[in-house]
């Protein structure tokens, strides 16, 4: 049994994101932002991010959240077994339980 996780299957194809250098997500209800850089380790976040929030004017919603979970595939349910693991996919499930919606910039 091999304990490789994959991403879920339209990740492959999701836009080249690597001519950016980093995203910031800003809550649209709070002063709260954070950056994701564009670095090895955080290149799938950006990716899945910068993607779902692209078709809906650069905001992630619940319908984008959902999405962005479903790409992140096995690391989700990571992040659903061991809370903490992966703060991106975390974030994705606040904005679904919270019905949120946070801004992206990318840079």
């Amino acid at each position: 049994m091999s304990n490789q996780k994959s991403f879920g299957t339209d990740f492959n194809n999701l836009p080249d994101t690597s001519h950016l250098k980093s995203i910031t997500l800003s809550d649209t209800n709070s002063d709260t932002s954070f950056s994701v850089d564009n670095i090895p380790g955080k290149q799938a976040s950006v990716k899945i991010l910068y993607a779902i929030s692209s078709a809906n004017d650069f905001k992630i919603s619940r319908d984008q959240a959902s999405m962005g979970v479903t790409l992140f595939g096995d690391y989700a349910e990571e992040e659903k077994q061991q809370p903490g693991a992966h703060p991106n996919i975390k974030l994705l499930f606040d904005i679904i339980e919270n019905n949120q919606v946070w801004k992206v910039e990318a840079s």
